[in-house]
């Protein structure tokens, strides 16, 4: 009895154990799914993050792959509803978090970017050092960090990071940053290009942006919409502190955007909107900016701004507990230190 006793025990946490294993991995799997945005042009989600694609009748044109996971999952969507393949990839920018995974469509798709983008992922000098962070890492004193010795982002990013696979990251791999999943272009622009394809026309134009030198917006003239990446979200704040942005660049940048003819907005993060909506995030950065400017002249710490400025109007829109990391990035893009 005991011992039948014991192996009901046994089966039952077990059992147990597999239901949790399920949950969790329930809980981990990604939100995904397709939109129709008008006319031929739908947009596609991993979690927070958007991709668009137009159907044609000679075949598809993608933007971004996001990732490889999601990139295997969308074609296998567009070849279950489409009886055409992907023809045209075209990435809005290098970053890994929106360009990974397009050697996935490379067997149907020509991979079109900016013609600076094969320079972003071009790995750095073989002598270039580890850097501070990372030295600190460097318990063995070897000058590469090995997948022990990593933690934060680049134990997280690990594989992304490891360009040649070794199990070890160098300086240069480092400096790189987790762009191993990042398939080249195979042709490259420069200014503005406008691809064809069973009648239809995507407009790639290149902006300025501090974001990232190769970065592209897509117009769709027929469906008279737009599709940009990170440096607009439609009624949600702009990602936390602004990493490596400065206010009037940032600001001329949206501006460019709001210049291009265009009634539909569509964003790699945040809501399907308006031009307006365009124009309504400008205006949430310039008034953070003036609160934030204002607040420094009459001697007000990095804390004491956080607390003073609320942003009321914006209180519906997305992201808005970002409201305090907007503030320090605000801070320090006005002068205000590192914090």
């Amino acid at each position: 009895m005991k011992t039948k006793s014991l192996r009901g025990i046994l089966r039952l946490l077990a059992l147990a154990g597999l239901a949790v294993s399920s949950l969790a991995l329930a809980q981990q799997a990604p939100e995904r799914g397709i939109v129709h945005v008008g006319g031929d042009l739908y947009r596609a989600q991993n979690n927070a993050h958007f991709t668009v694609f137009l159907v044609t009748s000679e075949g598809i044109i993608v933007s971004d792959p996001i990732n490889r996971d999601f990139a295997e999952w969308l074609k296998g969507e567009l070849e279950s509803r489409y009886d055409v393949p992907v023809r045209i990839l075209l990435y809005s920018h290098h970053h890994w978090d929106h360009a990974s995974g397009g050697e996935v469509f490379d067997d149907t798709a020509e991979l079109v970017g900016h013609e600076t983008m094969p320079a972003a992922l071009a790995l750095r000098s073989p002598d270039t050092p580890l850097s501070g962070a990372a030295a600190d890492l460097d318990a063995n004193g070897n000058g590469r960090i090995e997948q022990a010795e990593a933690n934060g982002n680049l134990a997280g990013q690990f594989a992304l990071i490891d360009a040649d696979g070794d199990g070890a990251l160098t300086g240069a791999e480092i400096a790189r940053g987790p762009l191993s999943d990042v398939h080249p272009p195979s042709t490259v622009y420069s200014g503005s290009r406008t691809v064809t394809l069973g009648g239809k026309s995507v407009e790639l134009i290149h902006i300025a942006s501090d974001h990232s030198p190769d970065m592209s917006v897509l117009r769709f003239p027929d469906e008279d919409a737009v599709f940009f990446v990170d440096i607009i979200s439609v009624k949600r704040l702009p990602f936390q502190t602004f990493p490596g942005l400065e206010v009037d660049g940032l600001i001329e940048t949206i501006q460019s955007v709001e210049a291009l003819d265009f009634s539909v907005a569509v964003g790699g993060h945040g809501d399907i909107g308006t031009k307006q909506d365009v124009t309504d995030h400008r205006r949430y950065i310039e008034e953070l900016r003036d609160a934030v400017a204002a607040g420094m002249a009459d001697g007000q710490s990095l804390e004491e701004l956080q607390a003073s400025i609320t942003m009321d109007a914006y209180s519906d829109w997305a992201s808005f507990n970002w409201l305090a990391d907007n503030i320090a990035g605000m801070y320090r893009m006005l002068g205000g230190g590192n914090n």
